[in-house]
């Protein structure tokens, strides 16, 4: 499917010939550019390269830039991924619902976002995101999510994950980790403006994921390691 996508095809070329991975000559074809970059790694780097297009400019209605956006995208995605090996789910589908998480979001500042608006989220007055939302639009962020996705035929699992993560049901191991990950996210210093009242840090909310506070943390820095590279080469 990659490989019929001329401009997804284009973009991964020009990815195994940054300066991020390019070890020698540059690559000519798209079989090169997998065997140089793996394909874990190429699944991180579309999945990124995807969120880029779709966020191509900030969230007025949250006063969010598109670099804003994207680097909280990606640090929840590749901690979800470092999480899913501790909690024994699958990486690929965790990275997806990390990269993902803030997609409602998308779609209420189009819904709702107009020029010359006053009504903008403002940060200092503390109030929770989701509360806001439902006050301002008529609904919150993960139930927008939800519609949207259930539009475009996502499992199941990755809708309930999205729809649950701000206070995740016990028997949902994907949004409890979600929730986990959105924390750790947020104290990297990326995170979204009135959602830290939903991140619980305490050794219980990783348990119930299946997880303990060190394996959270090492999940972290394993993560940002990960983060420079996968932002410089997707650009």
């Amino acid at each position: 499917a990659v490989a019929m996508d001329q401009a997804l095809t284009a973009k991964i070329l020009r990815i195994a010939n940054s300066s991020v991975y390019n070890v020698g000559d540059p690559c000519a074809s798209l079989e090169e550019a997998v065997l140089r970059v793996g394909f874990r790694e190429i699944y991180r780097l579309t999945g990124f390269a995807a969120t880029v297009q779709i966020v191509d400019h900030g969230l007025a209605l949250y006063r969010i830039n598109a670099a804003q956006f994207r680097e909280n995208a990606l640090l929840t995605a590749l901690i979800m991924e470092e999480l899913a090996d501790h909690a024994d789910l699958d990486r690929a589908a965790a990275y997806t619902v990390g990269l993902l998480r803030s997609i409602g979001k998308i779609a209420l500042d189009r819904l709702a976002w107009a020029p010359g608006s006053e009504r903008r989220y403002e940060p200092i007055a503390d109030e929770p995101l989701a509360m806001w939302e439902i006050s301002r639009v008529g609904m919150d962020n993960c139930e927008a999510a939800e519609i949207v996705m259930r539009e475009w035929l996502f499992p199941v699992s990755t809708i309930e994950a999205i729809r649950q993560h701000y206070a995740p049901a016990e028997s949902s191991r994907l949004s409890q980790l979600l929730n986990v990950a959105a924390g750790a996210a947020e104290r990297c210093g990326h995170g979204w403006p009135g959602e830290r009242c939903y991140w619980d840090e305490s050794p219980e909310r990783c348990a119930m994921a299946g997880l303990t506070p060190h394996q959270v943390e090492d999940a972290m820095h394993l993560a940002y390691e990960s983060f420079g590279p996968v932002r410089v080469a997707v650009g």
